[in-house]
Order: structure tokens, then sequence, then C-alpha cells
């Protein structure tokens, strides 16, 4: 592995069942502080090679490696999931003593964080996640979750961050916040990688962009490399069209020819 490289994916193969196959001789390499975006339709395996790559899936070939030079402690990964990695039962603040007593026990280069201090942390403020800190989880709308998922991990000041789906459920001025506050991590150096269908999320916050389709990477691209937002969006969908789709609705005005009869 080269020193900058702090993820490498190396011809992996991986099925859930003995006959499927979900990824085929995949490789992959993130050197440190890159913002990457992995695209691909539903069911294509992009949160299955998030999960291979923090050890939750082992292949059935190849190999995932994350750089221990780079990275001291698997605590130095943030992953969050669309669940956003949260206990229901429990409040916020509770969901981030526990993972603040986590953190404490381990040589995790990450800060301390103090959970009766929370109301004067930066995040908090920013996501306006305060008036949130004592309500349970359970009670949090879908995107009070999210914010509250993404500010729980990112508190702790990882070196990898992993997301699934984070704009999804959330308005669209967290949405605009949550992009600018991915735009300064990558100016910070952190490696960021984001599982997402958001094409203008990709366009304003990623650099490079990685799609799955049909258990193989198909195209890896550099942005800076893409003329303009409409190049982008036909590379991102693969050149598939999907206008002019005859759903079967029958409009105003016409009749079936059983009708007729």
């Amino acid at each position: 592995m080269n020193t900058d490289t702090i993820i490498a994916v190396d011809h992996v193969t991986f099925g859930y069942r003995k006959r499927q196959t979900v990824l085929e001789d995949v490789s992959l390499t993130v050197p440190q502080g890159q913002t990457l975006a992995l695209l691909g339709y539903n069911g294509v395996g992009k949160t299955t090679l998030f999960n291979l790559i923090v050890g939750l899936l082992r292949p059935r070939s190849g190999r995932c490696v994350i750089n221990q030079a780079l990275v001291p402690s698997m605590r130095d990964v943030f992953l969050m999931t669309e669940r956003a990695n949260l206990v229901d039962s429990m409040t916020l603040r509770d969901n981030i003593r526990f993972r603040a007593l986590l953190f404490a026990d381990g040589d995790s280069t990450s800060r301390n964080v103090n959970p009766a201090d929370l109301d004067d942390e930066p995040l908090i403020r920013a996501f306006e996640l305060g008036p949130h800190l004592d309500k349970k989880v359970s009670e949090l709308s879908s995107g009070l979750r999210k914010r509250a998922g993404l500010v729980a991990g990112m508190l702790f000041d990882p070196h990898v961050i992993m997301l699934d789906e984070p704009t999804n459920s959330i308005d669209p001025i967290t949405r605009d916040l949550f992009i600018d506050y991915i735009s300064q991590l990558h100016v910070a150096g952190r490696t960021i990688l984001t599982i997402t269908h958001d094409l203008e999320y990709c366009w304003k916050a990623a650099e490079r962009v990685v799609i799955l389709d049909d258990r193989h990477i198909v195209k890896d691209i550099m942005l800076v490399d893409v003329p303009d937002y409409e190049t982008f969006t036909g590379i991102a969908t693969l050149g598939r069209d999907r206008e002019g789709v005859d759903f079967g609705i029958q409009h105003a005005g016409e009749t079936t020819s059983e009708s007729r009869g």
C-alpha cells in the first residue's frame, strides 16, 4: 500500500449467498484527504462495499485494508448508516455520552467531549440540535435523526468519514449546510466517502465519483475533468434514458377498447 493510500480494496468478490455475487473483482484505492462519492442504482452493492471496508463483512476473495499508519484505531473511522447509528431508547445527549465512554478507554487521538457542555459545541449550534439534546432519538423526525447521527459521530474528530445517504430526509437549508460542512472538512484534510443518489451533492462536495453497476466499478472519474453539471448527470446515470415511460395511466377523455365495446 502506498504511504498516502488510506483505503485499499484489492480484487474483492462478495456475495450473501453461495451462488449470488454482489461484487465481483472490485479494486479501489482512496488517497488520504480525498472526498469520494459512490454512486449506483439501488441494490448494486454500495453499502455492502462500505461494510467490507470496515470489516463488518468478509469478502469471498480479495481484501480490504485501512492503512494503520494513517488510521491508528478503528475509533478514528466514522461510519454513519441510514439509521444514523443512534440508540432509539436513549436521548441524543446519552447517545453522545455513551460514545464518549467508548472513546475514553482507547488510544484514539480523537478529542474529549463533555456531554454536559454540549450546548456550547459549535457543531450542535450549527445544526440546531440544542433543543433536542434531551429528547429520545425515537422522538426525533427522520431529518433530525440524520443531523443528530452526523454530529454525534463528528464530535470525536474521525480521520475517515463514511456516510450512507446523508442527504436523505433533510430539508434544503440543512442540506446546503451539510454540503458546506463537508467542503470545509475536505479543506481540513479529512478523507470522506459518501454513498448517495444526490448528484448535486456530488457536484458541489466531491472531487471524485465512483459508479458501481452489475457487480463492477464501471466509472471512476475526477470531477475536475468534467466540463459541466449536465455532462456529469449523463455520466452518473450511465446514459440510461427513462423519459417517455408508459405507466399504463388512462388520461381524461381516453377510453379503452373494452369500454368502447
